[in-house]
């Protein structure tokens, strides 16, 4: 019984109505209660509640059977610990044979029953793993036959669970490619080379699926052996579907391949505009590197060809239509601008916002130049570059309907080459060709930017002339070419001359559409030639004796100088409180040996227009300082002589060199020279006019304002320039005595003068009451015929020994 006691094993017994009547003492020292506490049920209140139930109901009905008792529950240990029990009974029988109870033994197996519970977790998780696992995993033995799978494998391979043992000894379930796409043996799969090598072995193939597809795996085997012998026991095969993958690879090399060779330059950048890639093309066509281009943003090509809003609108439509296409002016490196076909697109994350934009363009110089080169072509003579009868029609159009807006005139003209068809006959097509081009180049010497000239065919010429003014407009572009073509042109070591016959028809007056005008400009180019040829005719006939009188006026007025048929008149200043000469003014006079005396009136305006005012301005000037020192030099008491300039001389001559120049070859001192300005040549002579006047006042130089209170009477310039004098317009003075107007406007000259300190001179005095009104507001000096008019120097000389005029009226002699 002692033995009992210690024994290590938990004992019991229990007698015939169940109850228990002993436990031994290691039972007592593992539930920490006593014997009195234990015995009967009470043991029972150890049992942990979720197997009380079951314990209990078994308990009985095994001692209901008297079979052998054999039940595993958990009993709380004194600690407080339930510990799982395997409870072991067997009936107990007297001598006789009888019944009567159960002795039992009690083991405490928590360790073992953790262990298998660990042990069934694990195979729990492991199988939950792998039949959630997205790659397939293969078990194969030693031999390499398939012993285990999970569902994914059976799903890659295309094959199902039934199939997949199968898959060892049917052929026909699977074929087995290498990474280049050629069959392979089934050794040759990463499984069987890891089972032959015993090394882990992982490799791309590919395997034909029953339904015809074929997948690309990524296959890892890795060998497996025995803990203690080191024996190979089998492999684990890990395989994943990379099809996919593989694929998109393929398109990405593809892609990079494409990229990299592609004629068009890319750009790809961050959505913030970063450029992070470029191809080789870019290079090509920008000059930049890579290197230089990675980090920068597609700004670092603007050229500033295109304002802001070009590039605001651009981005507006990539913001709304995600995509750009249009054509662009971009700069190289080298400083150089191309024209570029650009497209821009913006990429988008599967959350819709940018991530990405990427741009293609190409150098389309070439191309432009083609297009223009045949658009120039489709509209301009081959052989001169000029305008074709198409082009010349759509600009004749444009032309009028601008013309009929506006109220313009517009000529056309008719040109014909005199004599051609016996040049090219004589000399050959070639020789005409040549003379065509040369007669273009002087043609569009002769014509302003805005206006046209075309080249029908043939020897014929046409020219639109836009916004001219008068008649005489288009006859001094018409005298300006028959000029140019007069000289002869060298081709081939050949003099040949030639000239044009010219046909004029005017806007609205000899038509208001294309076909009239074209066509009474030719009829007007055949009375040319039937006058003679190397001339030219307006359709008008009026136009015609119009323009050839001032043809003939013109060349009258070129000789003019040559045959010394100027001369200069002199008309006294007076003092309106002495009556004194205090100046003459020198007024220009033309008697012409055929047409007689012209009046200024005529002549001077046409000198103005065609330039020749410039020379005959330079001898006025040459011969007015002479004559003032000629009088000096007659011991006459020094007087300033007055000179008109005219806005020509102004703008296209060193006026102030002209007139230093006068006055050293003259000898006389710059003080008693004046220079007459108008107000609108002080107003339109540009920037410099005050730079210009005074470098001729440090000349000494006195200036005055003819004709002022006629142009612009602006206090500013008066303020600004260095003037002297202001000299009262005749036509204000002719009236003062009747018009209260000109009587105000008169007054008030005379008064602005006094109070900018200038002096004031009336022109066109005649009569007494003039110069009594003149006198009375303050005008200190006066010219006119009430006292002289512009008379020849010897005439002026005697007037000038008489000093003083009376204030009558002189008549001209």
């Amino acid at each position: 019984m002692a033995l009992l006691e210690r024994f290590p094993a938990l004992i019991w017994r229990s007698g015939l109505d169940a109850g228990c009547t002993y436990f031994n003492h290691t039972w007592l020292e593992f539930t920490g209660r006593s014997l009195e506490q234990e015995l009967g049920h009470g043991w029972t209140a150890s049992i942990h509640p979720d197997d009380f139930d079951r314990c209990i109901a078994g308990y009985l009905g095994h001692f209901a059977a008297r079979t052998p008792i054999e039940m595993e529950y958990r009993l709380r240990r004194h600690d407080g610990e339930y510990r799982w029990l395997i409870d072991t009974g067997q009936p107990i029988h007297d001598e006789a044979g009888e019944f009567t109870g159960y002795i039992g033994f009690c083991l405490d197996i928590t360790a073992r029953r953790n262990t298998e519970a660990e042990l069934r977790e694990r195979e729990t998780r492991m199988r939950t793993l792998l039949a959630s696992m997205g790659e397939g995993v293969i078990v194969r033995d030693a031999n390499g036959l398939l012993q285990l799978h999970n569902a994914a494998a059976a799903a890659i391979l295309g094959v199902s669970d039934a199939e997949m043992s199968l898959l060892d000894c049917r052929a026909d379930l699977l074929s087995y490619l290498d990474e280049d796409g050629e069959p392979i043996a089934r050794s040759q799969i990463p499984p069987m080379r890891a089972l032959e090598t015993g090394k882990p072995t992982a490799g791309m193939i590919g395997v034909d699926r029953q339904d015809g597809s074929r997948r690309w795996l990524w296959t890892n085997a890795i060998p497996l052996f025995e803990d203690e012998s080191n024996a190979l026991r089998g492999v684990v095969t890990t395989i994943a579907d990379v099809t996919v993958r593989r694929n998109h690879e393929e398109q990405l090399q593809l892609a990079w391949t494409v990229f990299s060779n592609s004629v068009e330059a890319i750009i790809v950048t961050d959505a913030q505009e970063r450029i992070l890639s470029v191809n080789r093309a870019f290079t090509d066509v920008t000059g930049y590197t890579e290197e230089e281009a990675i980090g920068k943003t597609p700004r670092m090509l603007r050229s500033g060809h295109h304002d802001k809003g070009f590039y605001d609108l651009m981005w507006q439509e990539i913001g709304t239509l995600g995509f750009w296409q249009g054509e662009i002016h971009d700069r190289r490196k080298n400083g150089t601008m191309y024209p570029a076909a650009l497209s821009i697109s913006a990429v988008h994350d599967k959350g819709g916002r940018i991530t990405h934009y990427v741009a293609v363009f190409s150098d389309i110089t070439e191309r432009k130049a083609s297009e223009a080169r045949i658009a120039f072509l489709a509209q301009h003579d081959p052989l001169t570059g000029l305008p074709n009868r198409t082009l010349l029609h759509d600009r004749l159009e444009q032309a009028l309907a601008h013309a009929a807006r506006h109220g313009k005139r517009i000529a056309l003209m008719f040109l014909d080459l005199d004599r051609f068809k016996t040049i090219n006959d004589s000399l050959g097509h070639m020789m005409g060709d040549r003379l065509l081009q040369g007669v273009a180049q002087r043609l569009t010497h002769c014509i302003r930017e805005t206006d046209t000239v075309s080249r029908q065919g043939g020897d014929e010429f046409l020219i639109v002339l836009t916004d001219i003014e008068t008649p005489d407009d288009a006859a001094r572009v018409a005298e300006k070419i028959l000029a140019r073509l007069g000289p002869t042109f060298e081709i081939d070591n050949q003099q040949l001359g030639t000239s044009f016959s010219i046909g004029i028809a005017l806007y609205p007056e000899d038509g208001d559409n294309v076909e009239t005008l074209m066509k009474n400009a030719d009829t007007a180019m055949y009375h040319a030639k039937e006058s003679g040829r190397n001339t030219y005719r307006f359709f008008d006939e009026v136009m015609n004796i119009n323009a050839l009188e001032r043809l003939h006026l013109e060349n009258g007025l070129r000789r003019a100088l040559e045959q010394n048929e100027f001369t200069l008149h002199y008309q006294p200043q007076v003092d309106l409180a002495s009556g004194r000469i205090i100046g003459v003014e020198a007024l220009l006079r033309w008697f012409s040996g055929v047409m007689g005396g012209v009046s200024p009136a005529r002549f001077i305006p046409l000198a103005e227009e065609c330039g020749l005012i410039v020379p005959i301005g330079e001898w006025v000037m040459q011969t007015a300082c002479r004559q003032a020192r000629a009088w000096q030099d007659q011991g006459f008491p020094p007087m300033p002589v007055a000179v008109n300039l005219s806005a020509m001389q102004f703008r296209r001559t060193d006026i102030v060199a002209t007139v230093a120049q006068a006055l050293t070859d003259s000898g006389l001192d710059g003080t008693w020279l004046e220079l007459e300005l108008t107000e609108s040549l002080l107003m339109q002579s540009g920037p410099d006019v005050e730079a210009i006047l005074g470098r001729l006042k440090a000349l000494g130089v006195r200036l005055s304002i003819d004709d002022f209170g006629t142009g612009y009477s602006s206090l500013a310039y008066l303020k600004r320039f260095p003037v002297d004098r202001l000299k009262i317009d005749q036509s204000f003075v002719r009236d003062i005595a009747e018009d209260p107007d000109d009587a105000a406007i008169v007054r008030a000259v005379i008064q602005l003068g006094h109070s900018l300190r200038l002096e004031v001179i009336a022109e066109g005095t005649e009569t007494p009451e003039q110069m009594d009104f003149l006198r009375n507001e303050g005008c200190s000096a006066a010219q006119g015929y009430l006292f002289s008019p512009p008379l020849p120097a010897d005439a002026v000389t005697e007037l000038l020994r008489i000093g003083i005029l009376p204030a009558a009226p002189i008549l001209a002699s």
